[in-house]
């Protein structure tokens, strides 16, 4: 099957994009000497012949001023968990109250989410929590796609470090970090979708549900669908 050419304002957004993307990470030319093309390739990923850990991602970010939410931001908030979590949640990105806890979810909305995971039979120790922004745009804001491309970097390597069985998205930003800017919640929650071979369900945030509660009965439901395909019950009930 031939596949259909890209019109004009297709391939003019795609460029915009890049350009955008380019800006973000804070070129001003175009240099194509090896050792910047060897620096460019290294962002986001560990240093050669170094094995992968989440105390090295949390170091690079410590450091990480690619994008513009970076130098605006005090300090990235790095995931929360250990590697082998079964269930891995990932957020849009850090609430205020985070700015100072440097836990995710630490306010309102994370206070949600901890209630969520007790009415699943988890605990916030025994699954990883992360976002997939680690920096907070302006209150009031949502990050821009191109500091959502840049910052995804760190999300696909604490996912590979992590290892879940399981993903729960949590909110449009999400979702199109993970799995393509195309996607929305609205339309794909409650679907089971696929990253790497590892089953995701896209749902709504914690924050949209503390501003929508008539949404936690479908957000409910598809949390009872992650723990049908994980075999599990949820407290109370038999199987």
């Amino acid at each position: 099957m031939t596949e259909k050419p890209q019109s004009l304002a297709e391939l003019t957004d795609q460029i915009r994009s890049y350009l955008d993307h380019l800006r973000a990470m804070g070129f001003c030319g175009v240099d194509c000497a090896d050792e910047t093309l060897k620096r460019v390739n290294s962002w986001g990923r560990p240093p050669a012949g170094q094995a992968e850990t989440l105390n090295a991602i949390a170091a690079d970010l410590k450091t990480c001023r690619q994008c513009e939410l970076a130098r605006s931001w005090p300090q990235a908030v790095t995931g929360a968990g250990v590697p082998g979590a079964t269930l891995m949640f990932i957020g849009g990105w850090p609430e205020p109250e985070d700015k100072n806890s440097g836990v995710p979810f630490s306010g309102a909305a994370g206070e949600l989410l901890t209630r969520m995971l007790k009415a699943m039979g988890f605990s916030r120790s025994s699954v990883y929590i992360s976002h997939a922004v680690k920096c907070a745009p302006p209150e009031g804001g949502a990050p821009g796609m191109p500091d959502v491309r840049i910052c995804c970097r760190f999300l696909q390597r604490e996912i590979t470090v992590v290892a879940p069985q399981m993903i729960c998205t949590l909110g449009d930003v999400a979702l199109k970090a993970l799995l393509g800017e195309g996607l929305a919640c609205e339309s794909h929650r409650g679907c089971f979708q696929t990253y790497q071979g590892i089953p995701v369900m896209p749902t709504f945030s914690p924050a949209y549900l503390l501003a929508h509660p008539a949404a936690k009965r479908d957000t409910w439901h598809d949390m009872k669908q992650v723990l049908a395909r994980l075999n599990r019950q949820p407290p109370g009930k038999s199987a």
